[in-house]
């Protein structure tokens, strides 16, 4: 019996390298070569970038409102009861050239709305990105987690079935009772329910994973295993500070109460006089072609300034200005808020990773002690001095403290990544580069 028990362990051993050799393979994928190929295909990341698109284009129709505009016209008009020498039928064509030259700063403020819309469109791009990279680092994280966890139940399943065999031998052999055989025999049964339960969970995310790389849901996707951990000093201030100097939607509640406060010029803009300056060339003819004018030239030419002031509205402009002002409070109020709520990220992910980084401490202890309780127990057993119960029980310890192990490895490296996220530093070496 003692010899099963050896033969097992050195199995166990030898099972662990096969596994990171896999993973380490050439064929595998890699963290960042995950996040490149779910950014290259990504709808959310694709839609950003198209608003930002959108949003330089409307930036630069908008600048260009600011210059002068040639219009080409043609016109015909009939009139049956003409005076006396003028033609019925009188036919025109020329040139119209506008500048604007003051509506009360709409025009230039218009100009630096669409540049703070063009800011926040970046914003957006820059926001979709971090929590798109969060996105792939957890969903592989959680990968090699249950890949890890199924190899465990895997080995526990492996070691029940031993003590199964060895519970049978003893059973035959008229040294244990039958319910210490049944007890492991439903153990064992139990087992490998959870073996099912922890395969399932691996598939699914795997699953996962590849739906966000386009892969078929059911592809076997190799991956390069992470097992080592470094610890990294963390201070709480400068995390806090990168949060808000980097985080996207602090930047986006800033450029809002800008764009608020710009509203308030606009409103205000009706107030003031609209001045514009135009000159045209025209010529008039009794024939499509305007060769003829009967009676005076056929040539006109005309520069002329016109200034429009509006002076009663029934205080319409008043009720906008109001409104006006109103947006700008609810935007600082907004971006206190949102101050707010990224602080407590933040200090959620810090606390977190401390966490994470201890549990790694006190379950690597753990895992030691449960290999040596379940050893001293199983040669106990195969003595016949301890239960079934007892080599049962130091399995079940055994199991959980090798699962409790990998979900704290795992559990810090994606902590690293959440503290990461909130201090909007994430993605931010995926970004596109600026032109």
């Amino acid at each position: 019996m003692r010899c099963n028990f050896l033969i097992f362990y050195i199995l166990s051993f030898l099972l662990l390298p096969v596994t990171t050799q896999a993973a380490d393979s050439t064929s595998a994928l890699s963290l960042a070569e995950c996040v490149k190929t779910v950014l290259a295909r990504s709808p959310g990341v694709y839609q950003a970038k198209s608003a930002l698109a959108e949003q330089e284009a409307k930036l630069s129709s908008t600048r260009k409102d600011l210059l002068p505009t040639l219009e080409a016209r043609y016109n015909y008009l009939h009139q049956p009861e003409a005076f006396y020498g003028a033609p019925h039928d009188q036919f025109s064509y020329g040139l119209v050239a506008e500048q604007p030259i003051y509506h009360g700063k709409a025009l230039v403020t218009t100009v630096k709305q669409q540049e703070l819309a063009l800011g926040s469109a970046q914003s957006s791009l820059e926001q979709t990105i971090n929590d798109t990279v969060y996105a792939v680092y957890n969903a592989y994280f959680m990968v090699l987690r249950n890949i890890k966890i199924e190899d465990e139940v895997r080995l526990s399943v492996s070691r029940l079935t031993s003590h199964y065999n060895d519970a049978g031998a003893f059973f035959e052999a008229g040294l244990i009772p039958e319910n210490d055989l049944l007890q492991s025999e439903v153990e064992l049964a139990q087992g490998k329910q959870n073996l099912l339960r922890a395969q399932n969970q691996s598939s699914l995310s795997r699953a996962k994973l590849n739906i966000l790389l386009g892969n078929p849901v059911e592809y076997n996707l190799p991956l390069v295993d992470i097992l080592k951990y470094k610890i990294t000093a963390m201070n709480w201030d400068d995390i806090l500070e990168q949060a808000r100097q980097y985080r996207p939607e602090l930047a986006k509640a800033e450029l809002a109460v800008n764009l608020a406060e710009n509203n308030i010029i606009l409103s205000r803009a009706p107030y003031l006089p609209a001045v514009d300056l135009s000159a045209s060339y025209m010529k008039v003819g009794d024939e499509p072609g305007a060769g003829h004018y009967p009676g005076g030239p056929s040539e006109f030419k005309q520069a002329q300034i016109t200034a429009t002031w509006k002076l009663w509205t029934w205080g319409k402009d008043r009720n906008e200005v109001l409104a006006a002002r109103q947006r700008l409070v609810t935007a600082k109020k907004e971006a206190e808020s949102i101050l707010d709520q990224i602080t407590i990220e933040v200090r959620e992910a810090f606390l977190f990773i401390e966490e994470a980084e201890q549990k790694i401490k006190v379950t690597e202890k753990a895992v030691a002690a449960a290999r040596e309780n379940y050893r001293i127990n199983q040669d106990r057993y195969l003595s016949q001095v301890s239960t079934s119960t007892d080599v049962l029980d130091a399995e079940t310890l055994l199991s959980e403290a090798m699962k409790n192990y990998y979900n704290a490895l795992y559990g810090y490296n994606l902590a690293q990544a959440a503290v990461k996220r909130a201090s909007g530093v994430l993605g931010r070496e995926y970004l596109p580069a600026e032109n």
